[in-house]
C-alpha cells in the first residue's frame, strides 16, 4: 500500500513531537548553529502550522544543516529534526528560502530545464575529455550521464547528482566493479538527482516527486542492489525501499566493499586514520559499524572525541552555503578535531562529507580521503 505523502508525514510528526517537548532546551545548547537569543517558546510557537516564521526562526531554518544532534540530547525523545524539516518547508512556502539554495537546486532533478541541463551536461563531458586529471570520468562516467536505457544487473550503482563531483570517487566506483567483474550498470545525472537534498531544503513536493522518478528510473534495471557514496541518495533509497516496496537493497559503499572484502586482498598500512561519521549514515540510520568494518582492514583507527552515531559532528553541508562563516567554522573545528588524534588522514563515507571538507583540508595538515578511493588504493593487483 502507497503510503503519506512526506508533506503529511512531517505535519503529523511534527505535532506528536511538539507535544513531546516540554521545554528542556538541551536541542538549541546541543545545535551548532543555533542562535544563542532563539529560545525554545519562539521555536515552537512558529513550529505551529498557523504561524509565521519570525526573522531568528526564518534564519534558523536556513542554515539547520540536519546532523540530529538535536534528537541525541532531547530527554523527551522529541524529534527536533523532523520539526525543523517542516519549518524549512514553511521557509519555502512563505518565500523566504536564502538565495544560496535557490542556486542549489537550480538544475537539479527531471523537471527542470532540458535545456539548460544538456548545456551543463556538454560542458562537464568536454572538460573532463580535455583535461588529463579527470579524463578518468570521461571513460567511465560521461555515456551514463541522463541516460534513459538500462539493462538489466545485479549491482545498480547509482551516482545522480554527484557524478559531477569534482572528486574522483564516482569513476573510482565503476573501476572497483570492473575489476571485481560485477555484473553492473550505471545511473547518474541532474536528472536522477535523488529527492533527499530537496527534502533537507524544504521543498517536500520535489522530493517526492523526484523519490517516485527515481524509483521508476531504477525498475528499468531490474536491480538486486542499488549502491551509492553519498549518504543523502542512501537515505532516499531506503526511503523509496519503504514506500515502494522494490526489491532491491540499498546499499553504501562501505557496505557494497565488505561484501567482497577477500576479492578485494586490500592491503593494511601502518598508519593510523581517524573516521567521520555521517550524520545521516551513522546517527540517522543507525550504521556506524559498516564503515570500520571496513576501514579495519586497512588501517589502525583512532576515534575522534565526538564520533559515532550519538556525538558525531557535522560537516555543514547541508546549510547549502546560507552562512558561509559558519560554515568555514563547522569545517575548521571538525578538522582540528581530527588532527588533535595524531593522525594525518580523515577518512569520510559519504560525498557531501568529502566535498565539504575538500576546500578546508588545505590549511588543516589533514587528508580527506573517501572510503572507497583509500580502498581503491589498496587494492590488490
Amino acid at each position: 500500500m502507497i503510503k503519506k505523502a512526506i508533506s503529511a508525514e512531517l505535519a503529523d510528526w511534527t505535532g506528536v513531537n511538539l507535544k513531546n517537548c516540554f521545554g528542556a532546551d538541551e536541542c538549541l545548547k546541543a545545535c551548532p548553529v543555533a542562535d544563542p537569543s532563539l529560545t525554545i517558546a519562539e521555536l515552537n510557537e512558529t513550529t505551529m502550522p498557523e504561524t509565521l516564521l519570525t526573522p531568528k526562526t526564518a534564519a534558523f531554518a536556513a542554515e539547520c544543516i540536519q546532523c540530529g544532534r538535536c534528537d541525541a540530547a532531547c530527554p523527551a525523545q522529541a524529534g527536533r529534526s523532523v520539526m525543523m524539516l517542516s519549518l524549512k518547508e514553511k521557509m519555502v512556502w512563505e518565500g523566504k528560502a536564502p538565495e544560496s539554495h535557490n542556486r542549489y537546486f537550480q538544475l537539479k532533478g527531471p523537471d527542470k530545464s532540458a535545456f539548460k541541463r544538456e548545456a551543463f551536461n556538454g560542458i562537464m563531458k568536454t572538460r573532463w575529455r580535455l583535461s588529463a586529471s579527470e579524463r578518468i570520468k570521461s571513460e567511465k562516467l560521461a555515456a551514463h550521464i541522463d541516460k534513459e536505457d538500462f539493462r538489466k544487473a545485479e549491482f545498480l550503482l547509482y551516482f545522480g547528482c554527484y557524478i559531477f563531483t569534482k572528486q574522483l570517487s564516482a569513476a573510482h566506483t565503476v573501476e572497483i566493479a570492473e575489476k571485481l567483474g560485477l555484473d553492473f550498470e550505471v545511473m547518474g545525472g541532474l536528472k536522477s538527482c535523488c529527492g533527499w537534498p530537496q527534502l533537507l531544503g524544504g521543498r517536500t513536493r520535489d522530493a517526492e516527486n523526484y523519490h517516485l522518478f527515481l524509483f521508476e528510473m531504477i525498475q528499468r534495471s531490474s536491480p538486486a542492489y542499488v549502491v551509492t557514496g553519498c549518504a543523502e541518495c542512501f537515505m532516499a533509497l531506503c526511503k523509496i525501499k519503504q514506500k515502494y516496496n522494490p526489491a532491491f537493497t540499498p546499499l553504501t559503499t562501505s557496505m557494497w566493499l565488505n561484501m567482497f572484502s577477500d576479492k578485494l586482498r586490500l592491503k593494511r598500512g601502518s598508519a593510523p586514520v581517524t573516521f567521520h561519521d555521517s550524520c545521516h549514515i551513522s546517527r540517522k540510520a543507525k550504521m556506524p559499524e559498516p564503515a570500520r568494518e571496513l576501514l579495519a582492514k586497512m588501517n589502525p583507527l583512532v576515534e575522534m572525541k565526538r564520533s559515532g552515531p550519538m556525538d558525531t559532528f557535522c560537516c555543514g553541508y547541508w546549510g547549502l552555503k546560507s552562512n558561509p562563516e559558519q560554515l568555514k567554522a563547522l569545517q575548521a573545528d571538525r578538522l582540528r578535531e581530527a588532527a588533535d588524534t595524531g593522525a594525518n588522514t580523515m577518512v569520510v563515507e559519504c560525498l557531501s562529507c568529502l566535498e565539504s571538507f575538500s576546500d578546508a583540508q588545505a590549511s588543516s595538515g589533514v587528508r580527506v580521503v573517501d572510503i572507497l578511493s583509500l580502498a581503491r588504493e589498496r587494492m590488490g593487483r
